[in-house]
């Protein structure tokens, strides 16, 4: 009796965590447009995220704090601003592989923007999920713009604008 008791509740665990997975590759949100809406994640996971936006960084990476002082950094060399959510995973990975290779972004500067707070910068870039990298030239103007893929990512995207 114990172990069938014990095998329903794992066998409930496993669905309930199957159903979450399946929840979040197929992503939730208005119009569905598959971007992860994690806003459910426990705490735990939240700061993860923000212990990878702060950690040190083998590259240069900088939290916004204005489009001014932005477009001041992309006046002396390329620079990206990373649309960033502590509690998505995505940006998770980005961060860890900024984090750790960023020396190979030579003197691109990561300008790390809080998705959940910039709405209007969101708007002014046309961000519409986290995990969004849009490169500025000194006047603000968009350049580029992509979803994930790290630091190769940038490499290859800021390649591509001719800042590189």
């Amino acid at each position: 009796m114990k172990s069938t008791a014990i095998a329903a509740a794992l066998l409930a665990a496993g669905a309930l965590a199957f159903g979450q997975s399946m929840m979040m590759k197929s992503g939730s949100g208005s119009g569905g447009t598959g971007s992860m809406m994690l806003s459910n994640a426990p705490m735990a996971d939240r700061t993860v995220g923000a212990s990878l936006r702060s950690a040190p960084s083998s590259g240069r990476k900088v939290p916004y704090t204005s489009l001014e002082a932005a477009e001041a950094l992309a006046a002396k060399d390329p620079t990206v601003l990373f649309f960033a959510a502590d509690w998505c995973p995505y940006c998770q990975a980005d961060f860890k592989d900024i984090n750790a290779n960023g020396s190979r972004l030579g003197a691109i500067t990561i300008v790390v923007v809080d998705y959940d707070k910039e709405r209007e910068l969101e708007t002014t870039y046309g961000v519409t999920a986290q995990d969004t990298f849009v490169q500025i030239d000194p006047n603000g103007m968009r350049l580029a713009a992509w979803n994930g893929g790290g630091v190769d990512g940038i490499l290859a995207r800021v390649k591509q604008a001719g800042m590189n």
